[in-house]
């Protein structure tokens, strides 16, 4: 974290259930006397004003910091966590909840996250309540979930931030992709239009330092290597 600071990283993505809550409790005193550099970000996995507040106060409490500068509605397209819209963007919901802790100052921006079913992030949109949007993009999924096209366009119209994850697959809903196409993955998302930042999964050192040397030289992909990737990412769905 030190040294990801020291070298100009300074967006901070966690969540109440990454590797049993131990994210948070590590990022808390990893972050002091460095928070002022660090832009915080964590989630909310329940959909009622009663759980978002309470996790919410958890999440203070493990990170030793407040406020935070976004909480997520984590993974806003899992309708097993998120049944019912109207009732989450409630006084009664999380966005509810949401909207308290920002007025006491516990919270400073409110945003979504998602993997699956874009078509779901609309209604957040519409809301006019979500500052930032952190979807599953990247040169594969382009072709199956499509957030760049079936969502990021009309957020941008509304100036709603816009940060990808999932920038080299892995995880449940993808797999991981080929080692070789690490430039790829990465300038493929630096090329997105809008796009405010990219979470990149770093768990060890050394995927830190390839990161700190590959970036600077990293450029946007012309239209042929658009074309081009955008095969590949088909290519490697296809078999």
């Amino acid at each position: 974290v030190a040294k990801a600071i020291d070298h100009g990283i300074n967006y901070f993505d966690t969540a109440p259930n990454y590797v049993g809550g131990e994210s948070e409790r590590r990022l808390g005193p990893a972050l002091k006397g460095k928070r002022d550099k660090a832009f915080l970000v964590t989630k909310t996995e329940s959909d009622t004003y009663e759980g978002t507040m309470e996790l919410l106060e958890q999440r203070l409490r493990h990170m030793q910091t407040d406020p935070v500068d976004v909480v997520h509605l984590h993974d806003l397209g899992m309708a097993s966590r998120w049944p019912d819209m109207e009732f989450a963007f409630s006084e009664k919901g999380a966005m509810g909840a949401l909207r308290k802790a920002r007025e006491q100052g516990k919270i400073r921006f409110i945003g979504a996250s998602g993997h699956v079913n874009p078509s779901q992030f609309h209604y957040a949109i519409d809301s006019g309540e979500i500052d930032v949007l952190m979807n599953a993009v990247n040169y594969v999924n382009q072709h199956t979930y499509d957030f760049e096209h079936k969502v990021w366009g009309r957020a941008l119209e509304k100036n709603i931030g816009l940060v990808s994850m999932k920038v080299f697959g892995g995880g449940p809903r993808t797999f991981r992709f080929p080692v070789e196409d690490y430039e790829i993955a990465l300038r493929y998302t630096l090329s997105l239009k809008g796009l405010s930042t990219a979470v990149i999964g770093i768990n060890q050192m050394k995927y830190l330092d390839r990161l700190l040397t590959t970036f600077p030289r990293m450029e946007a992909l012309d239209e042929d290597e658009f074309i081009q990737v955008t095969q590949r990412g088909l290519d490697l769905i296809q078999n």
